[in-house]
């Protein structure tokens, strides 16, 4: 059986729905975060990171893009344990990385800092300048993570599902976890960002993160030159290599399209083409399986799938 998106009928509300939910429950709460974060205590804010899960969990059952991927692969348990085990031990881990170099980096004044942070600008700026500095450390992370073979073994966990909903977000080896955390906040400490900033991207990447990954009817049009969502980022799971091999964006798109890797066909995507493709057979489904995988034999470069 072919997997099909959803036909709505060229329903006027659904449209409506399509163009307003990213704006209205991501950047919304974003804008509302700058507005009331307060200098002396910004971390108190970061539980907004759980609303992007709640409201794509939602919309996945209001305006699915595909009926089937409502339906459990047997993969609800294993992404469940990602989301509480993996991020738990990563959590731990990438925290004493993050605050050993944010204490190396202070320790030494200003030695290593490339930048005077432009703390004197509208926080609004300031927190839009954070994401471009950190998701220039993601870019290259992400990147590297396809194209290298060994660091490519940690990260087939994350592609390993051959479906797409707000769940795989946080499909990842805790390995792989630490090393996303400090591509992203040592350019931040080395531009000499504010803690203020540095919430504000963790809450931007918290309420983004589910939605790059739902399983929802939803349009950005231009927006999809510079926030990298799911319409962007279906192609990117695929298990055809040329698509997958690109839009490495994190939370943005800008350097995808700056150094080429930036991919929309206006084809319709085969939805049955998800997933590892060749290296899919035998790959296990269980969270300590997949813990466990990367460190048991050695997997190369994915393969184009036969299409």
């Amino acid at each position: 059986m072919t997997t099909q998106t959803v036909d709505y009928g060229g329903s006027i509300s659904r449209e409506i729905v399509a163009w307003l939910v990213y704006p209205v429950l991501v950047l919304g709460p974003w804008m509302w975060a700058i507005v009331v974060i307060d200098p002396s205590d910004p971390e108190r804010l970061l539980p907004l990171v759980f609303l992007g899960m709640v409201t794509a969990g939602v919309m996945e059952w209001i305006q699915p893009h595909v009926l089937d991927w409502r339906n459990s692969h047997n993969d609800i348990v294993t992404d469940i344990a990602h989301q509480t085990l993996s991020l738990g031990l990563s959590q731990v881990l990438q925290a004493l990385l993050v605050v050993a170099f944010f204490l190396i980096i202070r320790g030494q004044t200003e030695a290593f800092v490339l930048i005077s942070w432009p703390s004197h600008w509208p926080l609004w700026s300031q927190a839009i300048l954070g994401l471009v500095v950190a998701e220039f450390g993601e870019y290259w992370r992400h990147r590297l993570f396809h194209e290298w073979p060994a660091a490519w073994r940690m990260h087939s966990v994350h592609h390993c599902s051959e479906r797409l909903y707000f769940l795989n977000a946080a499909r990842f080896h805790f390995v792989e976890v630490c090393f996303a955390g400090l591509a992203g906040s040592i350019p931040l400490a080395l531009c000499g960002a504010t803690t203020e900033v540095v919430v504000l991207v963790a809450i931007f990447g918290g309420l983004h993160s589910n939605w790059q990954h739902a399983n929802v009817r939803y349009k950005l049009g231009w927006l999809n030159w510079i926030f990298s969502g799911a319409e962007l980022h279906r192609w990117h799971h695929s298990s055809i290599e040329r698509h997958t091999n690109s839009n490495y964006g994190n939370n943005l798109i800008v350097f995808d399209a700056l150094f080429g890797t930036r991919r929309l066909p206006e084809s319709d995507q085969d939805l049955d083409l998800f997933g590892l493709g060749d290296e899919q057979a035998g790959f296990p489904q269980t969270w300590r399986g997949q813990l466990l995988e990367p460190f048991r034999r050695r997997r190369d470069r994915r393969r184009p799938a036969s299409v």
